[in-house]
């Protein structure tokens, strides 16, 4: 027959052990949380650098375009860039 102590000792060691794996748990969890987060991240990176892209886009056409063209058509640029901005400026927002 175990004496008062031994099973509470038995008890404390299963107790420490269950602890014990939450412990590893929440460190997983943790890690996992930020590789989500930088995934994230990399994901809004990708975002930013298309944007960045088709706004280059816009200004070399504007460059390169004559300027019977770029007077019928400046507002349309002028509009597509200021909307590239701003979807820009909301995704470093974020």
């Amino acid at each position: 027959m175990k004496s008062i102590y031994e099973e509470a000792l038995e008890n404390l060691h299963i107790h420490e052990h269950q602890l014990e794996e939450t412990k590893i748990f929440e460190r997983k969890f943790d890690l996992l949380k930020k590789v989500k987060q930088a995934l994230q991240q990399a994901q809004k990176q990708e975002k930013l650098l298309e944007l960045y892209k088709e706004l280059i886009k816009l200004y070399e056409k504007l460059y390169t375009m004559e300027l019977s063209d770029l007077s019928l058509n400046s507002n349309y640029y002028e509009i597509e860039i200021i909307k590239l901005k701003q979807r820009i400026k909301e995704l470093e927002n974020e």
